[in-house]
């Protein structure tokens, strides 16, 4: 049997634990609610279904939140599960500051609680019990009314947002040959890119914990965007790590306590002495594998690949592009 890459007490080992429970994968959910004709959201991923009959939810809610009062005394409140392309909005609602429903188009639910456009479907609920969690309170909601988009959910899951697809061995479950296909799947060139991300990022990672190299794939990204461009902030690092402020915050937590990042008063990050080399090692390990992973395809291809995702990386996040 493997061994697992980490093992602890909870109670001790706070950040090890929270990794663990990073590896179940959820959705992403924008908790809404109104009170005294003021509105109030937070984006939360603790929302689950509790039973059919009657119709119950729950979701859970930190103390120290600004928004816990407004929460602990609701009457109402709306789940908007959230579409994959509303990584903006999770990120809006994961964060402190003014009315975050500004400008945005919401509907009055139940109880006058928001209810987000273009989500992958929403519920509006009663609350009819909240529990002692802890450091979070557990709301339990009645479900009154719920609607139902065709669109793909956001998830999120090892820290970082994703997006759900066919897993490929459902076609020989459903009866089918998992290599036979009419390649409509492999025409859409998105679904190649997540198939072949998550295959290389997770034999890499494989790789780095078996050479000792001790990085989760989240902990080696923030490494890479804060050598790419120091002394920037958590918040101008976000775009790049696909991370809500709270995830993106435990996430440079957990670097700063290896001593590979240092962040000083202004909040600004930089990689410490360590972090240059662990990174450096990150890299050489990457390149000493691409022989492996990249095995059959011509240079050629290669470096038309290269081209293109580096066009693409500085298009939708305005880093420069790779030199070729």
């Amino acid at each position: 049997m493997r061994l697992p890459i980490e093992s602890g007490d909870p109670r001790v080992e706070m950040e090890g634990f929270r990794r663990s429970l990073a590896e179940f994968a959820t959705g992403v959910t924008v908790i809404s609610t109104s009170t005294g004709g003021e509105r109030f959201g937070l984006t939360s991923n603790s929302f689950t279904s509790v039973s059919l009959d009657p119709p119950l939810v729950l979701w859970s809610i930190r103390r120290e939140s600004k928004s816990f009062a407004a929460f602990a005394a609701c009457s109402h409140f709306a789940v908007n599960v959230l579409a994959e392309d509303q990584i903006e909005l999770s990120q809006r609602f994961a964060r402190s500051g003014p009315d975050k429903f500004g400008d945005l188009d919401c509907d009055a639910g139940e109880g006058a609680a928001p209810l987000l456009a273009g989500v992958a479907a929403s519920f509006e609920c009663v609350c009819r019990q909240t529990l002692d969690g802890g450091d979070h309170l557990i709301l339990i909601g009645e479900v009154v009314r719920y609607h139902r988009h065709d669109r793909r959910p956001l998830l999120f899951v090892k820290g970082g947002y994703a997006v759900s697809a066919e897993h490929p061995d459902m076609r020989a479950f459903a009866g089918g040959s998992a290599d036979r296909s009419d390649g409509s799947e492999e025409r859409v060139l998105s679904n190649l890119m997540i198939r072949a991300y998550s295959s290389i990022a997770s034999r890499l990672e494989q790789g780095r914990q078996t050479e000792g190299l001790g990085l989760t794939l989240m902990q080696a990204r923030l490494l890479r965007a804060a050598a790419t461009s120091p002394d920037r902030t958590l918040d101008a690092l976000m775009p790049e790590l696909f991370l809500d402020f709270g995830a993106s915050r435990s996430l440079l937590e957990s670097v700063v306590s290896l001593g590979l990042v240092a962040v000083d008063d202004h909040g600004r990050i930089r990689l410490t002495a360590a972090g240059e080399e662990r990174l450096r090692a990150i890299v050489a390990h990457a390149r000493a594998n691409e022989a492996i992973l990249f095995q059959g395809i011509p240079d050629s291809d290669l470096a038309t690949v290269r081209r293109v995702l580096s066009t693409m990386v500085s298009t939708q996040l305005g880093a420069p592009a790779v030199a070729q």
